[in-house]
């Protein structure tokens, strides 16, 4: 059996966006284990039960510490708090990326809580309804919908080239367009 694309991911928020993700990666066969991360202890077992997440807990550090991938799919607001406490557990090598539909913030607060060895690329994939929750998840959410990736001038090319890619095996077509850019269009067509 070849190697997944991503041995371990952990997916902080395992909702509609996160949830999705992990599915789109299962059924592609590009993912080994899914850690469900989350708050709600209900919406983890049933994203356990649905088999969104092959593991499930609401501790971070232990979510985190052996995943290559960890995709933060939480609340905007949230996030560079849950970054910067996500980052304090990954093992070296391992990649951050986010959900985030603002991308300033994030990576300002974000990109700096980084210890050396760990590699942040910024996310947005453009998708979505209105349902919310574990249940709410499903594998072809991001056929034929956008990525837009928000690399810095930090962020790793090869880790650059494996969230490309992660996204890519979604289904979704990836666009990659600067910071700023990014939150002035997003914020014209909101």
């Amino acid at each position: 059996m070849k190697k997944p694309l991503i041995p371990q991911l952990a997916v902080v928020g395992v909702g509609l966006i996160g949830g999705s993700l992990a599915l789109a990666l299962k059924a592609a066969g590009a993912v080994g284990e899914v850690v469900g991360i989350g708050r709600g202890r209900a919406n983890l077992e049933t994203a356990l039960k649905l088999g969104v997440a092959d593991r499930i807990t609401t501790d971070l550090a232990e979510g985190v510490a052996e995943a290559d991938l960890v995709f933060l799919a939480t609340p905007v607001l949230a996030l560079p708090t849950i970054a910067a406490e996500a980052a304090a557990h990954m093992k070296p090598g391992a990649i951050l990326t986010d959900g985030g539909s603002v991308k300033g913030s994030v990576v300002a607060q974000g990109e700096p809580a980084l210890p050396a060895g760990l590699h942040f690329v910024p996310g947005h994939p453009i998708a979505g309804t209105e349902k919310s929750g574990a249940e709410a998840a499903f594998a072809t959410l991001y056929q034929g919908k956008r990525c837009i990736l928000t690399p810095t001038e930090k962020t790793d090319s090869n880790a650059l080239d494996l969230v490309r890619n992660v996204w890519e095996v979604a289904g979704s077509e990836v666009v990659l367009m600067d910071v700023e850019k990014h939150d002035r269009i997003l914020a014209a067509i909101s």
